[in-house]
Parts: structure tokens; sequence; C-alpha cells
């Protein structure tokens, strides 16, 4: 099923960046365009683009890191947000996405961990406590 807002933001993007190079931040915004519309092998490759033209880019390593998850690239995913929090150790989300992965995998003390660091850095981050609460009982 297609998302009419994202095929909308998509249409616009194309025409605004029509005949201009692509730099990684246009590169990271195709990525998150085709994540979100479900193009998870475009994203990823979309998101290798944007790590190889800036590879000390946390954000761009994280989103990588979450279309890798999302197709199921489990170590390529560990990787990519192992490199995010390497690069920016303060990020909720890359913790939070890491420890998704570990949950996915069953590596559920590895994931707790994870989610604690997201729900620490960010407290009002309700999803990282809401899957604390989860693996209370694993």
């Amino acid at each position: 099923m297609v998302n009419l807002g994202t095929a909308r933001l998509e249409a616009l993007y194309k025409l605004v960046t029509r005949g201009k190079p692509l730099d990684a931040r246009s590169l990271h915004v195709k990525s998150i365009l085709a994540y979100q519309g479900g193009r998870y092998q475009e994203a990823a490759e979309l998101s290798g683009k944007c790590v190889s033209i800036e590879p000390e880019n946390a954000q761009y390593q994280r989103q990588l890191g979450k279309v890798c998850a999302e197709a199921g690239w489990w170590q390529a995913a560990v990787s990519a947000l192992n490199k995010a929090i390497y690069l920016d150790p303060y990020d909720a989300e890359s913790w939070y996405g890491l420890g998704d992965v570990f949950n996915r995998v069953e590596k559920f003390d590895k994931a707790k961990f994870c989610f604690e660091q997201s729900a620490l850095l960010r407290p009002e981050f309700t999803e990282a406590r809401e899957r604390l609460a989860e693996l209370a009982n694993v």
C-alpha cells in the first residue's frame, strides 16, 4: 500500500532537486522517503552512499542501521548502529535502534541494556520505557 503523503513528498522532492547533483544530505532524504515507502533495498543503497560520502555522520549511520534492521540484515544493522553510537554516544534513537535489533534476534540482555541507555538519555522516550517493561518479563 502506498502512503499518499510520502508519495507526494517524493514527487515534490524530485521536482525540486531535478538536475542537481546528489550530495549526502539529498541522498539521506531520498533514503528516508524510500524507507517510508517500504523500499528497503533502495533505502539501504542510498544510505550506503551517504555513509560512503560522510562516514563520520552519526545520523547517516543510524539511518543505514534502521533500514538494514527493517530488511532483516541483522549484522549490517548492528554494525551501522554501533558506528552511530560511537560517533554520537548521546543519541537515544541509535541506542533504541540497536536495542530493537537485539530484541528481534532474541539477545534480550543486550536489548535491555540498549533500551536502558535510550531511556536514560531521553527520559520522555516512551517507546524505550515500554520496551523495557516488556523485557522485564523475559
